[in-house]
C-alpha cells in the first residue's frame, strides 16, 4: 500500500505505537526510518535497491518532526509530500510548551499518524492512476 518513511524521535515512537493497529486494520505498508540521505547514498546500490528503490519515491509518504522540505531527499515533491506528515504541515513555528503539546500541535501524535496513514494507504489506487495519467500525456 505504499511506504512510509519516518524520521526523529517523537515520530518514531508514535508510529512504533500504532503498528498492532497498521495490522489490525490490514494497512501493508512498508516502513523505513530514514536517519540520513548521506549515509544512506554511501551503500551500494544494490543495497539501495532492495531497501528503497528509486521508483518507491512515488509511491511513498513520510512522517517527520522536521520541515517537509528537509525530506526531500526521501520522497517526490509532488503526490508524496502532498501525504507528508511534518510539523510544518501549517507553515507555522509550533507554539511551544511540553513534548505532547508540541507533537499534538503538529498532528505527529499517534491518532494523527494513523489517521495519516490510512487516507495514504486508502488512496493508494488515486494516487498511482494519477501518476500514470501523467505519464500517458507525455506518450510513455
Amino acid at each position: 500500500m505504499g511506504v512510509v518513511l519516518v524520521q526523529g524521535t517523537s515520530t518514531t515512537h508514535n508510529l512504533t505505537n500504532v503498528l498492532d493497529k497498521l495490522e489490525e486494520e490490514g494497512l501493508n505498508v512498508k516502513v523505513i526510518a530514514a536517519v540520513s540521505p548521506q549515509l544512506f547514498a554511501l551503500q551500494d546500490a544494490s543495497y539501495r535497491d532492495a531497501v528503497y528503490a528509486p521508483e518507491e519515491r512515488l509511491d511513498a509518504m513520510a512522517i517527520t518532526n522536521r520541515s517537509r522540505r528537509l525530506m526531500s531527499d526521501w520522497i517526490d515533491p509532488g503526490v508524496s509530500a502532498s501525504y507528508t506528515l511534518s510539523s510544518d504541515w501549517d507553515n507555522r513555528w509550533r507554539t511551544g510548551g511540553s513534548v505532547e503539546e508540541v507533537v499534538e500541535e503538529a498532528r505527529l501524535s499517534p491518532r494523527h499518524i494513523l489517521e495519516g496513514i490510512r487516507k495514504f494507504a486508502a488512496d493508494r489506487d488515486r494516487r498511482l492512476g494519477d501518476l500514470k495519467q501523467r505519464l500517458d500525456r507525455l506518450g510513455a
